[in-house]
C-alpha cells in the first residue's frame, strides 16, 4: 500500500502484533527488520516481505526508510527513538517511550528539529468503544461524571513476569494514558499494592491508584499480574465511566479466539488496537491525522506513576501530582 516505508527495531513479542496490522493492511510499507537474534528477524522479514537488516545503523542508514518502530527492550527505548530522530527517520516508540522528564523533553527537541513524527505507542487509547468513550464524555452525555474505572486481571506468572517488573510502571502507565486521554489530568493519587506470588521477583504484582478529578469524580485504576478473572462477568480488561445521567462500560472480554502466541493475543480489542495506532502513526507522517497521545501526554503519564510511587512510600497517603 502507499504511504511511508517503515522498518522495526526488534523481533519480538510486540513487533508480532505489528506484523498482524501490516498483515491486515495499513497505509504503509515494511521496509525490514534488524534484531539482535537474525533468526527471529529472518523469519520477520519473510513473512512481511522486507528484508533483514545487519544493524540499527543499517536501518538508519538506509535513505529508503522514512521511520522506524522502535520496539526494542525498555531500556534501549530512548538511544534508539534518539538516535533514529537524529537520522532523519519518524518514530514511533514502544512504553516506556522514557523513563525521565529530561529524555522525552530531549526527544521532543529531537523530532522538532528534524521536523519528524515522534509518537508514543499509547496502544490501549486505539480502541473505537474507548475513542467513543471520550466523546461521550466530553458532550456530558452521562451528565456530571462520578467515577471512572480502569481495570486489568490477566495472571502473569513469574518466569514471565520478570521480564517486565513492577506492574506500576509496566502496565498502570496504560492506566494513566488512558486517564489522561478521556478526562484530563487528575490532581492527585493515592496508590496501594501487593505481592502476592512472587517468590524471588522484588516488585508489586497488583496496585491500585484511586485518583482525584477536577470537579470531584473518583477515577479508580487497578492492575493485577496475581490472577486472572475467569468469572461469568470477567474483568480481563474494562473501561467503565459513570454519570449523574447514564454511563458506559467496555470489556475487551467482547471477542476473544484462540492464540496462544501471548497472554492477551487472543483479545481482539487488544490485537486491533495495534493497527488503528499504526494506522495513525502512517496518517500522522503524512498529515492527513494526528496522533491520539503525545510526548507531553507520556510525560504528565509518567508524573502520575511518580505520584503513585510517591503515595507508596507514604502508606498510601494521597500526593498532589506535580505537573510543570
Amino acid at each position: 500500500m502507499a504511504g511511508p516505508s517503515i522498518a522495526l527495531l526488534g523481533a519480538g513479542i510486540v513487533a508480532e502484533l505489528y506484523a498482524k496490522a501490516f498483515e491486515r493492511g495499513v497505509a504503509a510499507r515494511f521496509a525490514g527488520v534488524f534484531d539482535p537474534d537474525a533468526h527471529r528477524a529472518g523469519r520477520l522479514a519473510k513473512r512481511l516481505g522486507g528484508r533483514t537488516y545487519a544493524s540499527r545503523e543499517a536501518i538508519l542508514a538506509d535513505g529508503s526508510v522514512d521511520a522506524v518502530l522502535v520496539l526494542s527492550p525498555n531500556h534501549c527505548h530512548f538511544d534508539d527513538a534518539r538516535a533514529a530522530l537524529a537520522a532523519g527517520k519518524h518514530v514511533l516508540i514502544e512504553k516506556p517511550v522514557a523513563e525521565t522528564h529530561a529524555e522525552l523533553a530531549e526527544l521532543q527537541a529531537a523530532a522538532q528539529a528534524a521536523g519528524r513524527v515522534c509518537m508514543p505507542a499509547h496502544n490501549y487509547i486505539y480502541m473505537e468503544p474507548v475513542i467513543r468513550l471520550r466523546r461521550l464524555i466530553a458532550e456530558g452525555r452521562f451528565g456530571t461524571l462520578a467515577s471512572l474505572w480502569i481495570l486489568y486481571n490477566i495472571f502473569h506468572p513469574e518466569d514471565v513476569a520478570k521480564r517486565y517488573g513492577g506492574v506500576l510502571r509496566e502496565v498502570a502507565v496504560h492506566h494513566a494514558y488512558s486517564l489522561l486521554f478521556l478526562v484530563g489530568r487528575p490532581r492527585t493519587v493515592a496508590a496501594h499494592a501487593t505481592r502476592l506470588h512472587y517468590e524471588q521477583l522484588d516488585a508489586e504484582d497488583q496496585v491500585l491508584l484511586t485518583c482525584t478529578l477536577d470537579g470531584g469524580a473518583l477515577a479508580n485504576l487497578w492492575v493485577s499480574f496475581a490472577a486472572s478473572d475467569r468469572t461469568s462477568d470477567p474483568w480481563t480488561v474494562l473501561y467503565k465511566a459513570l454519570g449523574t445521567r447514564g454511563g458506559t462500560s467496555f470489556s475487551w472480554s467482547d471477542s476473544l479466539f484462540d492464540d496462544e502466541g501471548g497472554p492477551a493475543w487472543g483479545i481482539t480489542n487488544y490485537v486491533d488496537s495495534f493497527h488503528l495506532e499504526l494506522q495513525t502513526f502512517a496518517a500522522e507522517i503524512a498529515g492527513t491525522a494526528h496522533m491520539l497521545s503525545t510526548l507531553a501526554d507520556a510525560g504528565d503519564a509518567l508524573r502520575i506513576i511518580e505520584a503513585a510511587e510517591r503515595s507508596l512510600r507514604e502508606d498510601g497517603r494521597a500526593v498532589a501530582v506535580a505537573y510543570d
